[in-house]
């Protein structure tokens, strides 16, 4: 009688301690959740602003820098715009991927594959807003704000740039775990596709935007993809 009440209390003892325990780390993924959302809104904030200004100095900025071409511009923005290929920096975060796999190193694992949930949601991002927007590329002469949406031309899908959405999307999870030393890179891409007359100043805030946003929420969402709960499975994307 006394080993059956004993077992009784430390199962209720122990149901207890794992009730106390669901509760505190249930509010204290709430708390994580509502500091998370507050981080997201204040980022897109930030940068639609940022879009907005650099919407007053896209054609004086473009003239600029298309009467100050040089040798030292052009060799930078050749090796900048290279981090922008999706024909190179999809298949190095694939490999990215496999070596953490191959390493067991759970860190890069789970950074590269933060790295390619953003490129895939920021892709699929860019082209709507290329198409819907329909904006002339600096080359083309019309101007800033020559608008035709749904025109299909490549000429005509400047906003926002891809190569910098790109970049940012990719480079993201891995500044934000590693060194964000590493942000040089994609802002070089906002450089080089400017120098070279592709896109107007706020083609690459966009895009810079698209891309960062995309990697910061994946890299930190307080909880991770597939979360296990008493109810069943509850999938975090």
């Amino acid at each position: 009688m006394i080993k059956k009440l004993t077992l009784t209390l430390a199962g209720i003892l122990v149901c207890y301690t794992m009730h106390a325990q669901y509760a505190d780390e249930t509010q204290d993924y709430q708390l994580q959740l509502k500091n998370y959302r507050k981080n997201v809104t204040r980022i897109s904030v930030i940068g639609t602003s940022c879009v907005a200004l650099a919407f007053l100095v896209d054609q004086p900025l473009n003239t600029w820098m298309q009467n100050n071409q040089g040798g030292a511009g052009d060799a930078i923005s050749d090796v900048a715009n290279v981090f922008g290929e999706k024909l190179l920096i999809v298949p190095a975060v694939g490999l990215s991927y496999g070596a953490g796999y191959v390493f067991k190193d759970e860190k890069l694992r789970s950074t590269s594959w933060n790295a390619i949930k953003a490129i895939a949601t920021t892709a699929a991002a860019t082209e709507i807003i290329k198409i819907s927007l329909g904006r002339a590329r600096p080359f083309v002469s019309e101007g800033a704000f020559e608008f035709d949406p749904f025109n299909g031309n490549d000429a005509y899908k400047s906003m926002p740039s891809g190569h910098v959405s790109l970049a940012f999307a990719a480079f993201t999870p891995y500044a934000e775990t590693y060194s964000r030393w590493l942000y040089v890179a994609p802002a070089s891409v906002a450089f080089a596709r400017m120098y070279k007359n592709k896109h107007w100043l706020s083609d690459t805030v966009l895009g810079a935007g698209l891309g960062f946003l995309s990697g910061w929420m994946f890299t930190h969402h307080p909880r991770s993809n597939v979360q296990v709960s008493a109810n069943g499975v509850v999938v975090f994307f």
